[in-house]
């Protein structure tokens, strides 16, 4: 029996839908508390950010209901609601400070800490069918909760982020979200999720290093950006990426981001760098990840009825992206993102591009 608990005949067992509920609005409870604080405690002069974030395939042109289906996030940014994570963040920072990299590392007083509760989910093309469709990707779900730094250099402007992000794979509760969402926009629902990667529960984790070289410091309208990436966990992958933005900018380089989203986990994502003033921008970018291990294909620990082989998982994927950030309000701002990743999976029917698109409201608290 895993943390989800065992399905019941005509529907989830009460119990386990109670603890998964608990989970899910504990965590908002949490970021929250942590805004709470932000506004309570002002006299350090430190400026905070909250962004609630969706992704969705029918965000984008193609409005297909398949692979990367859906996500959604809750973050918050800043030092302020830090004693609220406390304990997560400190275990990122000692990962930060025993790894291998840890000489190369700002000082520390320079780390801007973000904390992110989110879930997401992927689907088969296939999804009016309880069967298990084997020549198509499983169905798979997250639910994580995850801490992030961003550490700047200020005398060369570049800077170094991680996160270590805690999930469990595997519960309803995706399943009942896309269930809901169905129920406004279709006649349809999804019938597989039974056959999904450790159905029941299993828990998971992920450490993230990057370095990001903001190439001296940029001036004008135009700012580019190398980054440079390492992942450890249910995705274990090395990448490298170039991004771009230009228009009205007022956010720092440093907190620009895009290229560190990994699927619906957007805990670096360039839209909750704090801005000083309005904002109008596109942006853009290219990666090219090497990527070793993918759970949300090939499973974990736990028996799943339907994963891919390894041997039919590309190992070499390119990612693109375009996106544009708008100031609607003071102190708020709107973007969206429209994504493509190359095929994950070497023939069949999930051997197809991946597109889908995103939007992020964020909010500064000064």
């Amino acid at each position: 029996m895993g943390v989800a608990g065992v399905r019941q005949e005509g529907g989830e067992s009460v119990a386990i839908k109670a603890a998964i509920t608990a989970l899910w609005h504990g965590g908002i409870w949490l970021l929250l508390a942590a805004s709470t604080g932000a506004i309570a405690a002002g006299q350090d002069g430190d400026t905070s950010v909250w962004a609630l974030s969706m992704d969705n395939d029918l965000f984008g042109p193609d409005q297909d209901d398949r692979d990367f289906t859906a996500g959604m996030a809750l973050t918050y940014t800043g030092h302020r609601g830090r004693r609220f994570w406390g304990p997560l963040d400190d275990g990122l920072g000692w990962l930060d400070r025993t790894g291998p990299l840890a000489s190369y590392l700002p000082e520390e007083a320079r780390n801007v800490p973000s904390i992110e509760l989110g879930i997401y989910g992927f689907t088969p093309d296939l999804i009016t069918t309880s069967r298990v469709v084997l020549n198509d990707r499983p169905y798979a779900s997250l639910l994580y909760l995850a801490a992030g730094r961003i550490y700047w250099d200020p005398r060369s402007g570049d800077a170094w982020t991680s996160s270590l992000t805690l999930g469990l794979l595997g519960l309803d509760l995706f399943e009942a979200g896309q269930r809901q969402t169905h129920r406004i926009l279709s006649n349809f629902r999804a019938e597989g999720w039974d056959n999904q990667v450790s159905d029941g529960g299993e828990p998971t984790f992920r450490y993230h290093l990057g370095y990001h070289d903001l190439h001296g410091r940029n001036q004008g309208r135009g700012r580019w950006k190398t980054t440079y990436y390492l992942s450890l966990g249910y995705l274990t992958e090395a990448g490298m990426a170039l991004s771009y933005r230009n228009g009205l900018i007022s956010s720092p380089d440093h907190r620009f981001n895009p290229e560190l989203t990994a699927y619906g986990e957007r805990l670096n994502e360039s839209s909750l760098g704090v801005a000083s003033g309005d904002e109008s921008y596109l942006w853009a970018g290219v990666a090219l990840k090497a990527r070793a291990y993918n759970v949300f294909l090939e499973g974990q620990f736990r028996d799943s009825r339907h994963t891919i082989d390894r041997s039919r998982v590309r190992s070499t994927l390119m990612e693109a992206w375009v996106g544009y950030t708008l100031s609607v309000a003071r102190d708020w701002r709107l973007s969206y993102v429209l994504r493509a990743q190359s095929s994950e999976v070497e023939g069949g029917k999930a051997d197809r591009v991946m597109l889908w698109g995103g939007l992020v409201f964020s909010h500064t608290l000064r």
